[in-house]
């Protein structure tokens, strides 16, 4: 019985873009471990006051994601250098200043457009945190307009507010910034989606495939058993739920094990059982994969879940 594989589609085509303060929780809870490889430094964490919000800071030198996606809205800024990125079909080049806003499920590949190396501050919105402030503003299901906008107005609100996130404990003037961002992202970059009255057949396949996935992320799952749930030749199935999703099915399935792994982290269980518990074949397969789908390692997430024991704690690489 053949495994799922990733299939090579060969590269896509370039598209630049016309483009006195209480930290110590904070800080703690933000604790840097050893960089990723040289020249490249990553850490996640999230505000006491805003448990809903994850905050991400990279400098990357020579580091390469592999294409992922996120289960939550992801809003960042490219704060150094310039970033190359695999999104809808084609690769974007992103100046500094540079605003990215993903939706769930927009699949991208970050990685440095130059030999200088790059930086961003990303803030990722649990759904319904994001969907409450959304409808303060008036939207009932709130989708980006754009994958990457040139905001300087914007841009500076991010960077300003991921800032306090890093090192202001005061949760009022945190929301104050934060109002001002959704403000912003309302009057410019925020829609409601579109509805199709007829659903093609094919994509109800790919979803009851998808279902699937994300319901037995943690079996060995096969190219045979998937073809079988959607009633897909395997040719046919693997093309159709590339051309739907922006990922092969053996790629989808990694990303919902890393979600599901960082779940598990946030409630204490440890990394040598989260790695046999959702499917990988050993710790070092899913540090690998977590990395390359995070920026950060299985080692890094943790400190943001237990400040007091982050402090020692360091994952080797």
């Amino acid at each position: 019985m053949s495994q799922i594989a990733d299939v090579d589609t060969g590269g896509p085509e370039q598209v630049p873009v016309s483009t006195r303060l209480s930290t110590h929780e904070v800080l703690v809870r933000s604790q840097e471990t050893t960089p990723l490889g040289p020249g490249d430094k990553a850490r996640i964490w999230r505000h006491p006051g805003l448990e809903d919000v994850e905050v991400l800071q990279g400098s990357y030198q020579n580091y390469e994601f592999a294409q992922h996606f996120h289960t939550v809205p992801a809003i960042g800024v490219v704060d150094r250098g310039a970033m190359s990125t695999y999104c809808q079909n084609a690769t974007h080049i992103l100046p500094t200043g540079t605003v990215f806003l993903l939706n769930p499920g927009e699949v991208h590949a970050p990685k440095s457009a130059t030999e200088n190396g790059w930086g961003l501050r990303v803030i990722y919105l649990e759904k319904e945190f994001f969907q409450s402030r959304a409808e303060d503003l008036g939207f009932e299901v709130p989708q980006f307009v754009k994958p990457f906008v040139q905001d300087a107005a914007l841009a500076a609100s991010l960077l300003r507010l991921h800032r306090k996130l890093e090192r202001d404990a005061d949760t009022l003037n945190i929301e104050n910034d934060l109002a001002d961002v959704f403000t912003h992202l309302s009057e410019r970059h925020i829609r409601e989606p579109r509805h199709d009255s007829a659903i093609r057949d094919e994509r109800n396949k790919i979803l009851r495939v998808k279902d699937y996935l994300h319901s037995y992320y943690w079996k060995n799952i096969s190219v045979e058993d998937l073809a079988e749930i959607a009633q897909l030749s395997r040719f046919h199935l693997m093309r159709t739920f590339r051309r739907d999703v922006g990922l092969s099915p053996h790629a989808y399935l990694t990303q919902i094990r890393v979600e599901a792994a960082k779940k598990l982290l946030s409630e204490g269980a440890s990394i040598v059982d989260v790695a046999s518990d959702i499917g990988f074949t050993d710790q070092s397969h899913f540090t690998r994969h977590f990395k390359r789908m995070t920026g950060v390692t299985p080692g890094q997430y943790l400190p943001q879940w237990r400040p007091n024991q982050g402090l020692a704690h360091k994952l080797a690489e």
